[in-house]
């Protein structure tokens, strides 16, 4: 049977069109089941039209709600059955065999629920990574995670839909430390981990370019909010 796709791509202030993770969506050569966009934008940017010529699924979160709340909305809004949720930002390069190799993953892997591409960066392995108390430490080589705490950034990330059965993310995290939870939850719940080693993909960061320093400083503000709430919680292995 085959295992059901579906990627949730979360927006903000970004027009769809325009956006590196639809681009490279579209250009795969396997399609996904079901794409379901969340958008967090403050503003029209033409989504509703672009996703219904394309056959995906819409759904406005009315304003810039944070990212655990659209996470958890279309957790509410898919029909997952017992296929997988890939997640997505909207400045994600999916290599043009991400879904054809995910899905012979999943048919391969079927005691493993989560599934991990190798993420770079500026040329720098970003994810997965390793995670030591309230540090997360980029490696070189997957290699160098044996025996090792994993932890990985979401975008790109699959995850089975039965440990959504019980699993939603914390609302208190607005933006960051949102997949490094999620990643302690399953280390801690003994969810087994995959890493698609040939699956490779690029992704662009706000601090990959030179925001203005009203915008450095919002966006520090909500990190150390974050952060606060991430390494208040214990058993942080």
């Amino acid at each position: 049977m085959k295992n059901k796709i579906s990627v949730v791509l979360v927006v903000y202030n970004q027009s769809c069109e325009e956006s590196l993770t639809c681009q490279t969506i579209l250009q795969n050569t396997v399609q996904p089941d079901t794409v379901l966009v969340m958008d967090n934008s403050t503003g029209d940017f033409s989504n509703v039209a672009f996703c219904k010529a394309q056959g995906w699924q819409y759904h406005s979160m009315n304003g810039n709600q944070g990212l655990s709340k659209a996470y958890n909305a279309a957790l509410d809004i898919l029909d997952l059955g017992g296929g997988a949720v890939v997640w997505a930002d909207d400045d994600t390069s999916f290599p043009k065999n991400y879904f054809s190799e995910l899905s012979v993953y999943l048919e391969k892997e079927p005691e493993k629920l989560l599934f991990l591409p190798t993420v770079f960066s500026n040329n720098k392995m970003i994810s997965p990574s390793i995670a030591e108390k309230y540090r997360v430490i980029s490696v070189g080589s997957t290699k160098e995670l044996k025996n090792r705490f994993i932890t990985a950034i979401n975008s790109g990330m699959a995850v089975r839909a039965e440990v959504y059965s019980s699993y939603r993310y914390d609302e208190r995290l607005f933006l960051d430390c949102i997949d490094h939870d999620f990643m302690r939850w399953c280390r801690q719940n003994k969810k087994e981990i995959c890493i698609m080693e040939n699956v490779i993909l690029q992704q662009s960061f706000f601090s990959d370019s030179r925001p203005k320093k009203e915008q450095a400083l919002a966006r520090y503000r909500i990190f150390s909010k974050d952060f606060q709430i991430y390494a208040s919680k214990k058993g942080n292995n």
